[in-house]
């Protein structure tokens, strides 16, 4: 069976949403680390505070990519391999250098039950 498009238009390859890649935006920030479960929000190593992603700073710094590091895929959600991120960032996937993980996220799965 052959793999076709979403039929919303979504491309591989093809970055419908230009907006969120745009150089400067926290989201494409090297110090941006997103949140495990809510993605829109992040902390930034750089100045020790949360942020939206589609916030920004003049002290961006763009994510340089080396092949034997591990990055996080927030598309995917999951840890990858440097040779893996270049191949996702191509077809528009959102990769970072690592995650934040809440250390009260506990907390949110005791209110769960």
């Amino acid at each position: 069976m052959e793999s076709r498009p979403p039929e919303t238009g979504a491309r591989e390859g093809h970055d419908n949403n230009a907006r969120e890649r745009r150089p400067g935006m926290c989201v494409t920030c090297d110090y941006w680390r997103p949140h495990i479960h809510y993605g829109f929000i992040g902390y930034c190593t750089r100045h020790a505070r949360f942020t939206f992603e589609d916030d920004s700073c003049s002290e961006w710094r763009e994510l340089k990519i080396n092949d034997y590091e591990f990055y996080w895929c927030s598309t995917c959600k999951t840890r990858i391999i440097g040779v893996e991120a270049r191949d996702l960032l191509r077809r528009g996937h959102r990769v970072h250098r690592g995650a934040y993980v809440d250390p009260d996220v506990r907390e949110e799965l005791y209110s769960v039950f």
